[in-house]
């Protein structure tokens, strides 16, 4: 917003925020990228302020840390850990930015390389996304960590025969099931892989976001929003997830702009618009006669199965969707 306005209000917010998280870089898990690019380096760029970059650098440095050559993914919760998250794509453009302020290409090739691999681990036949996948890390563990939250949090002791590097199993954990397709790792991966060919050029990263964006169309409620597990429905729990529909709006209006196809980019633009004015028309406050909550406020997020809250990511990027939307008039 302070790009946007140049309003110094925004600004102090954002001084503000982002204070709490300088010098804690390299206690952070995978989340590092989306911390520190939203505030340490777009904070630079409008700011040009020093320790604002060296944050970003010592973040990039923290995913460094996190990424595992053996499996070319970037560990999710530790050092040397066993599972990524697609969320992890969303992490990446910080290293993309740190690449491309120092010239050190080794930063793109860390993304590159992760974005690769979550591409050929994380899209089932069909177009829909794992969420978390765990590998052989290097050591031939044994025991493997569940995350998920209390209380599914668990260890999990199988016969790890895989070699070093390769996938061992995968799960869903925020969604329905375990088989299952949570819709806000839908939406990770459609924006994600969207950006990341930006960066790359790497067919099978536009093949990747095509076919997630287009099993999200095949599969949306006649409003545009998704339940918060595709497999779900509304049967078990009639749970929505704005902040999903926020984030896959935003992904397929990115891709909208990088597919090679007329009639696709179209088709997606339209969708994404769409999405857009339905999480404006029913789930934006006030929702009713008898709302109190604050005007703008999104409603209906699922935040872990089943939920139903107002989520800052949604906020977030429903606010992102409508600026693009703004910046790229027809």
């Amino acid at each position: 917003m302070y790009g946007l306005t140049h309003d110094e209000k925004y600004r102090a917010w954002a001084e503000l925020w982002g204070s709490r998280f300088l010098g804690q870089e390299s206690q952070e898990n995978h989340d590092a990228g989306f911390l520190y690019f939203y505030s340490s380096a777009l904070g630079y760029d409008l700011t040009k302020e020093e320790p604002l970059r060296a944050s970003a650098l010592r973040a990039a440095e923290r995913l460094e840390q996190l990424y595992n050559p053996k499996t070319h993914l970037i560990a999710s919760w530790a050092l040397n850990g066993d599972d990524t998250i697609v969320d992890t794509m969303m992490n990446l453009e910080l290293l993309w930015w740190v690449s491309r302020q120092t010239g050190d290409p080794k930063w793109r090739e860390i993304g590159k390389s992760h974005a690769l691999r979550t591409a050929k681990w994380f899209i089932r036949p069909d177009g829909s996304i794992i969420q978390s996948v765990h590998y052989n890390s290097g050591d031939n563990r044994q025991e493997f960590h569940l995350h998920g939250g209390s209380p599914r949090d668990t260890e999990l002791t199988l016969s790890n025969r895989a070699a070093q590097g390769d996938w061992v199993f995968a799960h869903t954990h925020q969604g329905f099931g375990a088989d299952t397709t949570w819709s806000r790792g839908t939406g990770w991966a459609i924006y994600g892989f969207s950006v990341a060919y930006a960066e790359t050029r790497e067919p099978s990263l536009l093949e990747g976001a095509e076919r997630a964006a287009d099993y999200a169309l095949e599969n949306l409620p006649e409003d545009g929003v998704p339940w918060y597990d595709f497999c779900d429905e509304g049967v078990h729990f009639r749970n929505r997830d704005s902040s999903a529909g926020g984030i896959i709006a935003g992904g397929l209006l990115l891709l909208s702009t990088l597919t090679d196809e007329k009639q696709r980019g179209a088709r997606y633009r339209e969708a994404g618009e769409r999405m857009v004015q339905s999480l404006i028309d029913r789930y934006l406050t006030p929702v009713g006669d008898g709302d109190r909550t604050p005007p703008g406020v999104l409603r209906h997020g699922s935040s872990i199965r089943p939920n139903d809250s107002m989520l800052i990511y949604g906020q977030y990027y429903l606010l992102e969707d409508l600026l693009w939307i703004e910046q790229h008039q027809r």
